[in-house]
């Protein structure tokens, strides 16, 4: 099971230091002491991969010793983290993934309390604790996808209730997938890619890419960000709009990275063109749809 770890804590930290006008250096000795407790055997080797990621830059400052600061890489990492935190969507998925990971590693059965989830490490979402209504959503979820069995018994309340994985969700546990990816990978959510013919777009399930295009990575990551900039005048639901910064804000994670690769910042502004055209009505999103597929060209 795929999770946010420590060097998402460690981002978000940072990126949110910054904005207070905390400044944009920070050691060891900055990090929360809680925080420093907990994570003590892991904190120095969390650091050294996000600087061998190029998400955080190490610097050697006199009588202060080695202090870090965010990459440009990494503050639009630390973005999308923060996207994701309030998105109601992205913390449903957090939330689906706490209650399958934990209830895996449960000692006798694969079975948690609702209530005793809360009280987990998993059940916070970047410094943020999930409520106990979304944790009740989350493992209905899961019982409706056939991952999981939620049992009330005879319990006063709610999250009194046990939810225990079925012997998919135990293998949907044991796997490196999410639950997201993983009931796509197993054909319970439809997939689309976009075909385009003669300049023309056409989306549904089963089409497959047969177009080529220039790469020039800038390209991809303005138009990320002119979504992302957009996205909250658009003219739809929460639910969908929540939908396009998701997908901005991975295509501007994809086309940032320190050698972007052209099939994965591809699919990821088809994936993004493909959320704006459930929007051709709304007539800034048709706009931002023929400037992705413009991009695609």
């Amino acid at each position: 099971m795929t999770e946010a770890g420590a060097e998402a804590y460690l981002l978000v930290w940072m990126y949110e230091r910054g904005m207070a006008g905390d400044g944009d250096l920070a050691g060891t000795d900055d990090i929360p002491e809680e925080w420093r407790r907990a994570a003590r055997f892991r904190l120095q080797r969390d650091l050294n991969e996000l600087v061998r990621q190029s998400q955080l830059e190490r610097v050697f400052v006199l009588r202060k010793g080695h202090l870090y600061r965010l990459t440009h890489a990494g503050q639009l990492e630390a973005r999308r983290l923060l996207h994701l935190r309030r998105d109601p969507e992205g913390r449903q998925q957090h939330a689906r993934n706490g209650l399958m990971s934990v209830a895996s590693r449960a000692s006798y059965s694969p079975t948690i309390e609702l209530e005793a989830f809360l009280t987990t490490p998993e059940a916070v979402m970047l410094s943020e604790h999930l409520s106990p209504d979304e944790v009740r959503a989350a493992a209905l979820y899961l019982a409706e996808q056939g991952l999981a069995t939620v049992h009330e018994g005879d319990a006063q309340h709610p999250l009194q209730a046990l939810l225990t994985l079925t012997q998919v969700g135990i293998q949907c546990a044991e796997s490196p997938l999410s639950v997201k990816d993983f009931l796509m990978q197993n054909g319970h959510h439809p997939t689309y890619t976009t075909n385009i013919h003669g300049g023309t777009a056409q989306v549904g399930s089963g089409n497959t890419q047969n177009n080529t295009f220039g790469f020039d990575p800038a390209q991809f990551a303005d138009f990320a960000r002119q979504v992302l900039t957009a996205a909250p005048r658009v003219d739809t639901t929460d639910e969908l709009r929540a939908q396009i910064v998701r997908d901005a804000a991975f295509l501007e994670e994809e086309s940032t990275r320190p050698a972007p690769e052209p099939g994965r910042v591809r699919r990821a502004l088809e994936g993004l063109t493909d959320t704006l055209v459930r929007h051709s009505t709304d007539g800034l999103a048709q706009y931002l749809y023929e400037a992705g597929r413009n991009l695609l060209s």
